[in-house]
C-alpha cells in the first residue's frame, strides 16, 4: 500500500530526530485506529520542535453520494405510523440523532435496535425517503478534524483551520503564529514530501527507553539520551 500520512521536519538538519519519528507512530496509530485511510489522498504534517509548530495538511479522497433514509431502511405505512425497520446497523446511530433533532426523542417509538415507529402527522412517507442521514463528506471531515486533534499536543492552543473543497489545513502552536513560520511551511509543501526510513521507525518501535522523566517530544532538545 502507498504510504499516505508523512511526518516531516521543518529543520531539514536533523530530519529524523526522536520527536519526528515519535509523532510519526502517533500520527500512523490515531488514523489506524479511526479507520478513515480511505478517505485520504495524503497527510503532511510539518513540524518544527523547537518553536514549536505544527502544520497538517490533508487531501482528501470523499465521495460526495449522500446516504438517505431510504437506502438503509424499509419503510412501511402502518396503523399506528411509519414503521422503520433498519437494514444497516452500523448508520443506527446517524439515524437516530437525525429523527430526534427533526421530531424531537420523545415523539420517535423505538420498538427495538431495529424497529422505529414515526407519528405519521410528522412526515409523510416520501418525505422521509428523500431525508439525508450521513453527509460522507461531513462524517469524514469530522473524523480527519479529531485525528488531527489527537496528533497536535493538547498545550497547542492557539489555531488556526481552513477547508477547501477536498482540502483541509490545521495550524497550531504554543505560541502566537508568525507569517515567516506559515511561509516556510507553504514552501516546503510545494516539494515532494519526505519519506522516514522504515529502519529509524522499527528502532524507536523495538527497544523502549527507559528515562528518569517524561519525554515531550516537541521538546526533545532535552533528552539527551540518543535512541
Amino acid at each position: 500500500m502507498d504510504e499516505k500520512i508523512f511526518v516531516e521536519n521543518v529543520d531539514q538538519s536533523d530530519p529524523f530526530n526522536y520527536g519526528i519519528l515519535s509523532y510519526k507512530i502517533i500520527a500512523d496509530q490515531v488514523f489506524t485506529d479511526l479507520a478513515i485511510s480511505g478517505g485520504l489522498r495524503i497527510i503532511r504534517v510539518l513540524i518544527d520542535i523547537q518553536k514549536p509548530f505544527f502544520y497538517i495538511w490533508g487531501l482528501l479522497n470523499v465521495t460526495t453520494t449522500n446516504i438517505y433514509v431510504s437506502d438503509i431502511t424499509t419503510l412501511s405505512l402502518e396503523d399506528e405510523g411509519i414503521h422503520v425497520a433498519i437494514e444497516d446497523e452500523s448508520y443506527a446511530p446517524d439515524l437516530l440523532r437525525l429523527l430526534w433533532s427533526k421530531f424531537g426523542r420523545d415523539k420517535i417509538i423505538q420498538i427495538d435496535r431495529w424497529n422505529l415507529i414515526i407519528p405519521s402527522n410528522l412526515i409523510t412517507l416520501d418525505e422521509l425517503k428523500m431525508l439525508i442521514t450521513v453527509d460522507p463528506r461531513e462524517r469524514i471531515m469530522n473524523k480527519i478534524l479529531d485525528a488531527f486533534n489527537r496528533i497536535i499536543p493538547e498545550g497547542f492552543r492557539v489555531r488556526k483551520s481552513s477547508f477547501d473543497k477536498d482540502q483541509i489545513t490545521i495550524i497550531a502552536s504554543e505560541n502566537p503564529l508568525e507569517v515567516e513560520w506559515i511561509q516556510t511551511a507553504e514552501d516546503i509543501l510545494k516539494k515532494p514530501p519526505t519519506r522516514i526510513p522504515e529502519g529509524y521507525l522499527e528502532k524507536l518501535r523495538r527497544v523502549p527507553k527507559k528515562i528518569a522523566k517524561r519525554v515531550v517530544p516537541w521538546k526533545t532538545h532535552e533528552f539527551q539520551e540518543s535512541i
